[in-house]
């Protein structure tokens, strides 16, 4: 009876020893480990925003050009500087839903082209995020070329990537009416008036 009574607690000895050393409970590692919280992950930098944006506007679950038209705009219509001889535009869900003053998530892609009305010369982007620009109406500015790289600013200006706050978008911008920075919801209304 004995043998069996050491035989059993041996037995438990060694499961609880195991359960406890194999625990998650237990300390793993160097004592400078334990230390250390948990690390974060890293936030991206604008370059790689910008990249993993493009992709998500030609490659992602819809592509920019399976969206819908935006007013007025289902064939190249004329354009003005800085943007292409013509242009066409294209509009996510959430711009869709109120063309009118398109809600924080819009997103409008508008394809540049040159005179023949084919050759795509840049790709520009308003895309509507809270908190990224309160003073001018929240809007990111991007100028993509057609293969998805940045487009630069000239020379004189340093090269930046157009891409952000940008003062030259911000400043003409600032002109369209219905108080939303988008022209291009506002020419419909003066064609009707």
């Amino acid at each position: 009876m004995r043998s069996r009574l050491f035989g059993f607690a041996g037995l438990s000895l060694a499961a609880t020893l195991l359960f406890v050393f194999s625990s998650s409970a237990w300390p793993q590692g160097s004592g400078s480990s334990r230390l250390r919280p948990p690390s974060k992950p890293r936030p991206k930098t604008p370059a790689e925003f910008h990249r993993e944006f493009w992709q998500f506007l030609t490659r992602g679950k819809t592509p920019y050009k399976q969206w819908a038209a935006w007013p007025d705009s289902a064939e190249p219509r004329a354009g003005e500087a800085p943007h292409g001889a013509f242009v066409k535009t294209y509009a996510n869900a959430v711009a869709v839903k109120n063309p009118n003053a398109p809600a924080h998530g819009s997103i409008l892609v508008q394809e540049e082209f040159d005179e023949d009305q084919k050759t795509l010369t840049s790709v520009s982007v308003m895309y509507r995020v809270k908190g990224s620009d309160p003073q001018h109406f929240d809007w990111y500015w991007l100028r993509y070329l057609p293969n998805g790289a940045v487009a630069k600013q000239p020379a004189g200006k340093a090269g930046k990537p157009i891409a952000g706050k940008v003062t030259s978008c911000i400043e003409c911008h600032a002109k369209a009416g219905g108080a939303d920075w988008v022209y291009s919801n506002d020419e419909t209304a003066t064609d009707e008036e």
